[in-house]
Formats: C-alpha cells, structure tokens, sequence
C-alpha cells in the first residue's frame, strides 16, 4: 500500500489553545505571540523560542501532547489518516514569523514523537503574511517543490488546508489541482469535521504550459514571441504572470 506525504499549513492554533492551560506569565507571553505583528519584537522571540530545549516549547509540548485535537487545528484535521497509519512524511509551511515557526516546531516534534514519523520537515514560506503578492508566489514554490519531492518517491500526496490564512488557502487549493495532488481536506469551521475537497480538473491554457517550460531562467521577451503569440506574451504580463 502507497504511503502517504502530507504537506501541512500551519497557523498560530498551538500557541492560541495552549495559552489558556498555563498559569502565570508564560500565559500573556503566549498571548502576545499569537497577537503579535509578524517581525515585532514579541514575534521574534516566539522564533527564537522555537527549540526543544526552551522552556516555553518544553510547556506548550507538554499540553499539545496531553491533548493534540484540543490544541492544535492542524492535528485535529490530520488525525483520521494518523489513525491509518499511512502517514510516512510531512511537510510544515509557516507562515514568515515567529508565532507560526513556533507551533510548526512543536508539531514537528509531536510527529516524530507521538507518531513515529521521521521525516518531519518545517518550511517557514517567505513573505508569507507579510506581503500578500510576495507571500503567496513563496508558498506556491513551496508547495510545489514539496509536491515534486514527495510524489517522486512514489508517496501519494494531500494536502491539509486547515491552518493559516483563508485567503491564500483558496488560492493554493486551486494550485493543487493543477499540480496533481491526490487529496486536499480541512477541518469544517461549523459541522467541526474534516471535509475532502474535491480535485478540480485544471489544466493550463495551452499557451501557459509553453510559458511554463520557457521560464527556468530569464529570457528577452522577443524570444518569448517567436515562441508563443504576442498576444499571449502581452496577457501574461497584463496579469502580472510576467514582470517585464
């Protein structure tokens, strides 16, 4: 039976649950964290605070693992395919700030611990909820190295959805499709199930799939004319898929 890889988008949930279980100062701290701006100084001690060996990662462990549906959106989502047992692999996208590199290292090693998987691995995505045009190319280029990566070694490939920022969610679901993953699925904010988004049947335009092996490096947009229609180079760069 295939394997499964899972590449996971993590939000800030671990640190927002686990701050009403703990007592005293660590409590506001963690508070902070999940209010903080992206790059603020409460942010990046939360990334600085993102190793085992830190008593504040040692304290949100210790209640996300007594606890992991409770704690983390992501877990609870991911939890029916733990159960299977087919999960060999995953991947954590973070968000481009301390908060979320935080909970994505607490997860990471839950999976590892808890659940046996060793190739756990944290991509905190540029940009990512910083810059909106900026964030989202990263967290495409993320995910489709990870989908590359883990569909070549012959795992079948899903993604959950649950954690981060809506917006770009929608976007990546569509990109999904696109890149051939088998399952997309998030945990439903009001029913609180998990639902499986449907694959949609995507392709690209035929003069995309052209700009598409074209663009491994840069080239002069005459070259891209004798090429492919004017008009197509013209469109491209009119959505912004081209910066000239």
């Amino acid at each position: 039976m295939e394997g499964e890889a899972h590449i996971v988008t993590v939000g800030t949930s671990v640190i927002r649950n686990s701050a009403p279980r703990v007592g005293g100062n660590l409590a506001e701290k963690l508070k902070g964290w999940a209010r903080a701006k992206p790059g603020s100084p409460e942010d990046v001690e939360a990334g600085e605070k993102a190793a085992p060996g830190t008593p504040e990662f040692r304290a949100v462990y210790e209640i996300l693992a007594l606890d992991p549906r409770s704690v983390s959106a992501e877990l609870n989502a991911m939890w029916p395919y733990l159960e299977r047992r087919r999960v060999e692999a995953a991947t954590l996208l973070a968000t481009d700030s301390g908060a979320s590199e935080f909970c994505a290292e607490v997860l990471r090693k839950y999976l590892r611990d808890k659940w046996g998987i060793g190739e756990v691995e944290v991509t905190r995505v540029p940009e990512l909820g910083r810059d909106f045009e900026k964030g989202l190319y990263n967290l495409l280029d993320a995910l489709s190295s990870a989908v590359r990566r883990h569909g070549g070694r012959g795992r079948r490939v899903y993604l959950n959805a649950t954690g981060g920022f809506k917006p770009e969610t929608a976007i990546v679901y569509v990109a999904a499709s696109l890149m051939g993953i088998d399952r997309v699925y998030y945990i439903h904010e009001v029913m609180r199930e998990v639902v499986e988004l449907p694959i949609l049947p995507l392709d690209l335009r035929p003069d995309y799939r052209s700009l598409a092996r074209l663009l491994g490096k840069p080239v002069l947009r005459r070259e891209l004319e004798e090429r492919m229609r004017p008009e197509a180079v013209k469109e491209a760069v009119r959505r912004g898929i081209l910066i000239e």
